[in-house]
C-alpha cells in the first residue's frame, strides 16, 4: 500500500493491530491495524472504515453521554463556559504570538466541536466573521448561538479564510492529504492554518491504551513533509500538554472509568429511584457538580499546554502558504 502523505510504497509496513477505546467500537473500526511508513515517519489505519461509518459515528456517537472521553454529561451552560479553560486561553496566546489577529476577517474553524477558540477571539476582536464544518449533533445549538455558520459540505465553501484552525481533527480523518488541498483552496492570501494533532512517536506507541477512533497517527517528520508536499511554510512547529506517560495514565482510567460505569448502570439506574425520594435535590445536584469539577481538574492547568519539551503528547504548528 502507499503512505496517505508521501505516497511511497516500498516504505509502509505493519506497525500494530489497532487497539479499541471501547468494545463497543468494533463496528466502526473493524478489522483495522496500524502500518507506519519509515520514508515520512506517518502512521495510519488500514482498512479505514468507509465515509458512511465514519459520518454516522462522529454525528451521533461520539459525544453521546456516558461515553469516555465524554464520561460527564454537561449541561448546555456548562458547556458554553469552557472557552475559558486554559486549554483554550492557551490557543489564544498561541495564535496571537505569531499571527496579527486584528487582521483577521473571515475565520474557519474544522471539526471544532463547539468552536471555542473563534468565540474566544471574537470576544476580543468583534468584527471576526465564524465559520465552522463539524457534523456532531451534539455541538449545533451552541455553534448556532454563537454565529458561526456551520458549512458541512466542503464544497459549498465559497469564501476565503483569514485563519483556518483544525485542533484535534485531522487524526481522525481517513485521508490527509484532500483536505490540505481543500485548505490550501480556501486560505486567502496571507492566511495561516493552525492545527493541533497527538504527537505519536514511538514513546506514543509504546505504552498507549487505546487508538479507536484515531485513524492517523503524527510525528514532526510527517508534519514537515506534509508541509512541503502542499507548499506551506512552517510559521511554528511546538509541542504541548502533559507526558506521554501521564497520557497513557489518563487513558487507562478513562478506559477503566468506563468499565466501571457499565458495570454499575444496573444497580445506579435502581438506586437512583431511592434515592430520589429520601435525598434532597439540592444534595444530589451539588454531587453531580463536584464529580464534574474533579473529572475537570486535570484539563485546568496552564503549564500541561505550554511546555516545549519534545516528551509532549501534542504537536501544534502554524502554517502558511508559500
Amino acid at each position: 500500500m502507499n503512505c496517505l502523505i508521501c505516497e511511497k510504497k516500498d516504505n509502509v509496513n505493519f506497525l500494530s493491530d489497532f487497539r479499541l477505546e471501547i468494545r463497543e467500537d468494533e463496528k466502526y473500526f473493524s478489522d483495522a491495524k496500524i502500518f507506519q511508513c519509515s520514508a515520512c515517519d506517518f502512521s495510519f489505519v488500514s482498512p479505514m472504515p468507509s465515509n458512511e461509518k465514519l459520518d454516522y459515528f462522529y454525528e451521533k456517537v461520539y459525544r453521546s453521554n456516558g461515553r469516555p472521553p465524554f464520561l460527564v454529561s454537561e449541561n448546555f451552560e456548562d458547556q458554553k463556559k469552557y472557552y475559558l479553560e486554559d486549554k483554550n486561553l492557551s490557543y489564544i496566546s498561541y495564535l496571537t504570538t505569531f499571527i496579527d489577529a486584528k487582521r483577521i476577517k473571515n475565520f474557519y474553524d474544522f471539526g471544532g466541536g463547539n468552536g471555542d477558540i473563534g468565540h474566544a477571539l471574537k470576544k476580543k476582536f468583534p468584527k471576526i466573521n465564524l465559520f465552522c464544518t463539524e457534523g456532531d449533533e451534539y455541538c449545533e445549538k451552541i455553534l448556532d448561538e454563537r454565529g458561526y455558520k456551520n458549512i458541512k459540505n466542503l464544497n459549498d465553501i465559497d469564501k476565503k479564510f483569514d485563519l483556518i484552525t483544525t485542533t484535534h481533527s485531522l487524526e481522525h480523518l481517513s485521508d490527509i492529504n484532500s483536505i490540505f488541498v481543500k485548505f490550501k483552496e480556501i486560505l486567502s492570501k496571507d492566511g495561516h492554518i493552525f492545527f493541533e494533532v497527538p504527537n505519536c512517536t514511538k514513546e506514543y506507541f509504546d505504552g498507549r491504551a487505546y487508538d479507536s477512533p484515531h485513524l492517523l497517527f503524527f510525528t514532526e517528520k510527517s508534519i514537515k513533509k506534509l508541509a512541503e508536499i502542499h507548499n506551506l511554510e512552517i510559521i511554528n512547529l511546538s509541542f504541548a500538554a502533559y507526558s506521554f506517560a501521564d497520557d497513557h495514565k489518563y487513558q487507562r482510567e478513562s478506559q477503566q472509568e468506563y468499565y466501571n460505569s457499565r458495570k454499575k448502570i444496573i444497580s445506579i439506574f435502581n438506586l437512583k429511584r431511592i434515592f430520589k425520594k429520601i435525598i434532597p435535590q439540592k444534595i444530589i445536584s451539588f454531587r453531580q457538580d463536584f464529580i464534574k469539577m474533579k473529572s475537570l481538574r486535570k484539563d485546568l492547568k496552564l503549564d500541561w499546554f505550554i511546555n516545549n519539551s519534545g516528551d509532549n503528547c501534542y504537536i501544534r504548528g502554524i502554517l502558511k502558504k508559500r
